[in-house]
C-alpha cells in the first residue's frame, strides 16, 4: 500500500539503515561484555546513535498504525478494490500524508547516515547477525532461604538478646558490605522460635533511607505500626502514630527490625529513638546497616560487624550454586575454587558467579578466569564489579529487561504481571522460538533473570504462580548505572527539567510537563503526582506524543479525553481506582498496539466501547471490581491474543437466551485465557432450558492454561426455575489442569455432572482450592476427600447443608483400616451454615492429618469432636459447638483465637 505514495523506497533505505545502527550498537555491547571501557566520545556516539533509533522506531510505528487503520476499515466496512482504497486515501489527505512521511524519513535517514558513517573512527564493527536469544538449559534455581555459615552469628545475636533485661529498650546494629546476608542473618534470627517465645510482640520495617535527603521519621514509624497492628496507617498524624504506638509497645516486651538504615544525621535518629522507649524491659531494636557511622549514632547499642563467610563455607556455597546436583570433574572443582578465592566470601557476589558459570563449558570457565577476574582484582569497588559481570554476560534482550528495573524504588515489592507487561510495551522480548507468545516470551525472560540471582524475595500464590519479588539494593545499582541517562527514577515537586536522553520517568509533575522540551521523548511514565491531577493528564496526552506505557490511576477522572486517541504509540495503559469514571471515549479503540488496558477498580464505569475487538493485539483487560459494568462489547471472541481477562459477563443485558450463548461462544474463542477468570452469569428471565444445538459447546474445557475459575450466578427478581441454571452449569466444565474453583450465587440443589461423586477427582484431580458460596440449594456435597491435592476448602452460606461428608469416605484397597481423608487438607472456612451439624456422618475429624488452621463462624448447631491438633489455628465465631474427648471447655474458651464461644452439655 505504501508503494502508492512513492516512500516506500524510502522505508526500505530506513530500515536498512536502522539494521546498521542496530549492529553497531550490539559490537559496543560486545565490547562492554569483555569489560572494556568506553571513551566519551564514543559513549557519546553511541547515545546519538540510540536517540537516532529512537526516532526511526517512532516513524517506523506511526507507519504501522495507518496500515492498521486501513486494514480495520476494510475488514468492517468489506472494501476490497483498489478505487476503494484510493477513496479512503482521499478522505485523509493522502498525499499531503505522503509528503510528511517522505519528509520524516529522509530526515531520520540523514541523521542516521551521518552518525552512522563514523563508526569505524571508535573502533566498532557492523555485525549483521540477527539479535536471537539462546534457549536456556534447565537448572535448580537456588532458593535464597538456604542460607549456609551464619549458625554462629545466629547463635551471637539471639543469645544477645536474651540478656538486656534490666534496660527497657536495647540496641544492636548488625553493621557489614552490601551483599554479606545482613538482611538474611536478621530474619534468621527474628524467625527463630526462641525469639518468638521471648518476645510478645515483633516487627519489622524495613526503611532504605539512602535516595532521601531526609530520614523521614514518620514514614519508618507507619512501617513500625502497620507491622505491629496489620492495618494500615498511611493517613496518621504524627501524634496518632505516637498514640497508637505507645498503646501497642507499652503492655508488651519487643523486638524491632529496622533494616537497611543509611541516616548518619544522630539528629534524625533522635527524633525515631524516643518513639521507641515505650516497651516493657528487655525489648530490642536490630538495625541493619552497611554504614559504621549509622551504627554508632544508634542508642547506646552494641556494633556486631558481619564478615564474609569461611572459605570453607564459601567454597560451599558456589558448588550449590554452580553445579547443582551435579557431580563436577576435578577440574570444574579447582578452577571454582580459584574464582571463589577472588569473591572476597560475600554470599551474594558468590551467588551471583556460580549461577552465571552454571552450565557453561570448561572453556567459558577459563574464559571467565583470564578476563572477568582480572578486572575485578583490578577494580576500586570488587563486588559491584562482580555482580556487573551478570550483567555483561546477558543476551541483549535480557539487558533491556534487567536495566528497566531501575525505574522502581529501592525494595519495592514488583508485581511480576505489570513488569512483563512493561518489557512487552517497549518491545524488549524476542520469542526464544518459533511459535512462541509475547507473553511466554517474557515470562521466560523473568524465569532466567530470576534463575540468575537478579531477583529475590519471591512470594507465590497458592496455585505456585510467581505473584511478586524484589530487587537486592546492590542490583539496582547495577540496573541505576547501566540504564544511564535513560530512566529518571525519582522526581521532586520542584523538578522542573530533565536530560534530553531521559526515556523513563517514574513519576510526573505540573512543572515538568510545563517547562521541560525533554518531555515529549518520554516512553513510560508510571506515576502522575501534583495538585490538579486532571490538568495534568491533559497535558500528557497533548504533549508526552511518544509514551508506550502510561500509568494514570487514582486520578478521580471522570471523562477520559478523546486525545486519548492520539498515543498512537501506546502498548500499556493503567486506569485502575479512577473510581468515578463512566467510560471511555471511543478514541481509545484508536491505540491498535495497546497490550494492555488496566481498569481495575472503576467502580463507575457502566460500558466498554463497542468497537474494542479492533484491539486486536489486546494481551490483558483488567475489568474486575468494575461493579456497575453490565456486558462486555460484542466480538471479543477476536481478541485471540488476550491471556488475561479477569471478568467476563454472559446474559447481563439480555433476557435472549440465544444471545447468552452466543457470548459463550465468544468466550469459548478465548483459548489462551490464563491465571483467574471470574464467569459471571446472569440466567435470563423466563429462561427454561437450552436448546440441543446449544448444548456440548465445551465453552470452558479449551482453556488449559487457566488457574482458577469463579462462577458467579445472578438471578432476575421472581426467579424461580433452575432448570436452565443446571443445564447451563454442564456446559461449563473447565480443563482438567484446573487447580481452583468458585462457586458463588448458584439456586440449583442438583451439582453438575462433572462435580459430582463419581466425576470430581477424575475431571478435576489438580483441584487445590475449592469455595461454594451464597449456594442455597446444595444439601449435600460430592466426596471431596477423593480431592488429594485439595488444601483449602471454603463453605460459606448454604442454608441447607447439614454434613461437610455425608458419606464414609474412601478406603485404600487391601487397606481398610487406613481413611483418604483430605490428605494435603491445610485451611478449612466454615462460614453462615445454620444447619451444619458435623463435618461427617461418622463423626470423626482425625482424618484430617494437616488441618493447620480451621475458622468456624456462625455455625450454631455445630457438634464436633475435634482433636488437639487442631487448637493451633481454631477461630471460632458465634457458634455453638460441643466439645468433647480431649479437649476441655476451658482449653477452647482460652484459646486467643476464639470470639464468641457458646458451650452446650455434652449428652
Amino acid at each position: 500500500m505504501f508503494s502508492m505514495f512513492g516512500y516506500e523506497l524510502e522505508l526500505k533505505n530506513l530500515r536498512r539503515t536502522v539494521s546498521t545502527v542496530r549492529a553497531v550498537l550490539k559490537d559496543a555491547e560486545a565490547k562492554q561484555d569483555d569489560l572494556l571501557a568506553l571513551s566519551n566520545q564514543a559513549q557519546l556516539f553511541i547515545d546519538e546513535l540510540k536517540d537516532a533509533v529512537y526516532d526511526a522506531d517512532d516513524l517506523l510505528d506511526e507507519f504501522i498504525t495507518v496500515a492498521e487503520q486501513k486494514k480495520q476499515l476494510f475488514i468492517h466496512d468489506g472494501a476490497t478494490t483498489l478505487g476503494e482504497i484510493r477513496l479512503f486515501f482521499s478522505r485523509f489527505k493522502r498525499l499531503s500524508f505522503a509528503r510528511k512521511m517522505n519528509k520524516s524519513v529522509a530526515k531520520i535517514r540523514k541523521k542516521l547516515d551521518g552518525i552512522a558513517v563514523n563508526y569505524e573512527k571508535f573502533g566498532f564493527k557492523v555485525d549483521y547477525e540477527p539479535i536471537k536469544v539462546r534457549r536456556e538449559e534447565t537448572c535448580s534455581y537456588v532458593n535464597e532461604g538456604e542460607i549456609i555459615g551464619r549458625d554462629v552469628d545466629v547463635e551471637n545475636l539471639v543469645g544477645m538478646l536474651m540478656c538486656g533485661a534490666d534496660v527497657r529498650c536495647n540496641f544492636v546494629t548488625v553493621v557489614g558490605i552490601g551483599g554479606l546476608g545482613k538482611t538474611a542473618l536478621a530474619q534468621l534470627v527474628y524467625n527463630d522460635e526462641r525469639v518468638k517465645s521471648e518476645f510478645s510482640l515483633r516487627m519489622w520495617a524495613c526503611v532504605s533511607d539512602q535516595d532521601s535527603n531526609e530520614f523521614h521519621v514518620k514514614d519508618i514509624l507507619v512501617k513500625i505500626l502497620t507491622s505491629a497492628t496489620g492495618c494500615g496507617c498511611d493517613s496518621y498524624t504524627m501524634d496518632q502514630l505516637q498514640i497508637e504506638l505507645q498503646n501497642k509497645l507499652g503492655d508488651n516486651k519487643f523486638l524491632l527490625v529496622l533494616d537497611d538504615v543509611w541516616t548518619e544525621d544522630r539528629e534524625q535518629w533522635l527524633k525515631l529513638e524516643r518513639f521507641l522507649k515505650s516497651g516493657k524491659k528487655g525489648s530490642w531494636v536490630v538495625v541493619t546497616t552497611r554504614s559504621k557511622q549509622t551504627a554508632r549514632i544508634v542508642g547506646k547499642g552494641v556494633m556486631y560487624k558481619l564478615d564474609g563467610l569461611s572459605l570453607d563455607y564459601s567454597r560451599r556455597l558456589f558448588e550449590m550454586t554452580a553445579f547443582g546436583q551435579e557431580n563436577p570433574s576435578e577440574d570444574y572443582v579447582k578452577m571454582g575454587h580459584q574464582i571463589v578465592d577472588r569473591c572476597a566470601n560475600v554470599p551474594l557476589a558468590i551467588r551471583i558467579v556460580g549461577s552465571l558459570l552454571y552450565g557453561q563449558t570448561i572453556s567459558k570457565w577459563h574464559s571467565f578466569q583470564e578476563k572477568g577476574l582480572a578486572y575485578i582484582s583490578d577494580h576500586k569497588n570488587g563486588i559491584k564489579s562482580i555482580l556487573k559481570l551478570s550483567y555483561h554476560h546477558l543476551k541483549s534482550p535480557l539487558k533491556s529487561c534487567f536495566s528497566y528495573c531501575a525505574i522502581f524504588p529501592k525494595d519495592f515489592v514488583i508485581e511480576k504481571e505489570t513488569l512483563l507487561s512493561l518489557w512487552m510495551a517497549q518491545g524488549y522480548i524476542v520469542p526464544f522460538g518459533e511459535g512462541q507468545s509475547m507473553a511466554d516470551a517474557a515470562e521466560e525472560c523473568f524465569l532466567i533473570l530470576l534463575r540468575r540471582c537478579f531477583f529475590q524475595d519471591v512470594q507465590s500464590d497458592m496455585y505456585g504462580e510467581i505473584v511478586s519479588f524484589k530487587i537486592h539494593d546492590l542490583m539496582h545499582d547495577i540496573a541505576l548505572d547501566v540504564a544511564g541517562k535513560e530512566i529518571c527514577e525519582v522526581i521532586s515537586s520542584n523538578t522542573t527539567s530533565l536530560n534530553e536522553r531521559v526515556r523513563h520517568l517514574s513519576c510526573v509533575n505540573e512543572n515538568l510537563m510545563k517547562r521541560s522540551r525533554a518531555i515529549i521523548q518520554i516512553r513510560t511514565c508510571l506515576q502522575v503526582g501534583g495538585k490538579d491531577k486532571e490538568l495534568l493528564m491533559n497535558l500528557i496526552l497533548t504533549n508526552c506524543v511518544r509514551l508506550r506505557s502510561l500509568t494514570m490511576s487514582g486520578l478521580k477522572v471522570t471523562v477520559l479525553p478523546e486525545s486519548i486517541g492520539n498515543l498512537v504509540h501506546l502498548r500499556y495503559l493503567d486506569l485502575s481506582q479512577n473510581r468515578v469514571m463512566e467510560g471511555l471515549p471511543k478514541s481509545i479503540t484508536k491505540l491498535h498496539h495497546l497490550l494492555v488496558l488496566n481498569l481495575f477498580g472503576c467502580l463507575e464505569l457502566k460500558e466498554l466501547p463497542k468497537d474494542l475487538s479492533k484491539l486486536h493485539k489486546l494481551h490483558i483487560l483488567d475489568v474486575d471490581k468494575c461493579d456497575k459494568l453490565k456486558c462486555l462489547p460484542p466480538g471479543m471472541g477476536k481478541l485471540s491474543c488476550l491471556h488475561t481477562l479477569t471478568r467476563y459477563m454472559v446474559g447481563r443485558e439480555s433476557s435472549n437466551v440465544e444471545e447468552c450463548f452466543e457470548q459463550l461462544e465468544n468466550l469459548k474463542s478465548l483459548g489462551n485465557l490464563k491465571g483467574f477468570v471470574e464467569i459471571d452469569i446472569r440466567v435470563p428471565k423466563n429462561a427454561k432450558h437450552i436448546k440441543e444445538d446449544c448444548r456440548g459447546g465445551a465453552y470452558m474445557k479449551n482453556k488449559k492454561r487457566l488457574n482458577c475459575v469463579e462462577f458467579t450466578f445472578e438471578h432476575v427478581e421472581n426467579y424461580e426455575s433452575v432448570e436452565y441454571e443446571e443445564a447451563l452449569f454442564e456446559e461449563l466444565q473447565p480443563h482438567s489442569n484446573l487447580m481452583g474453583l468458585i462457586m458463588s450465587g448458584c439456586r440449583s440443589a442438583r451439582l453438575p455432572c462433572w462435580i459430582t461423586k463419581e466425576n470430581l477427582a477424575n475431571h478435576l484431580p489438580n483441584l487445590v482450592n475449592l469455595e461454594l458460596i451464597d449456594c442455597d440449594g446444595i444439601e449435600y456435597l460430592p466426596d471431596l476427600s477423593r480431592l488429594s491435592r485439595l488444601r483449602e476448602l471454603k463453605l460459606v452460606n448454604l442454608p441447607k447443608l447439614e454434613y461437610v461428608e455425608n458419606e464414609i469416605p474412601t478406603v485404600v484397597a487391601g487397606h481398610c483400616e487406613q481413611l483418604l481423608w483430605f490428605p494435603c487438607l491445610e485451611q478449612v472456612y466454615l462460614h453462615r451454615l445454620p444447619k451444619l451439624k458435623a463435618w461427617s456422618r461418622v463423626n470423626n475429624l482425625d482424618g484430617l492429618p494437616r488441618v493447620k488452621k480451621m475458622v468456624i463462624v456462625a455455625c450454631p448447631e455445630l457438634a464436633s469432636t475435634l482433636s488437639r491438633h487442631f487448637i493451633e489455628g481454631l477461630s471460632i465465631y458465634d457458634s455453638m459447638v460441643t466439645w468433647a474427648r480431649d479437649l476441655t471447655y476451658e482449653e477452647i474458651l482460652n484459646f486467643p483465637g476464639n470470639k464468641r464461644v457458646y458451650r452446650r452439655s455434652v449428652a
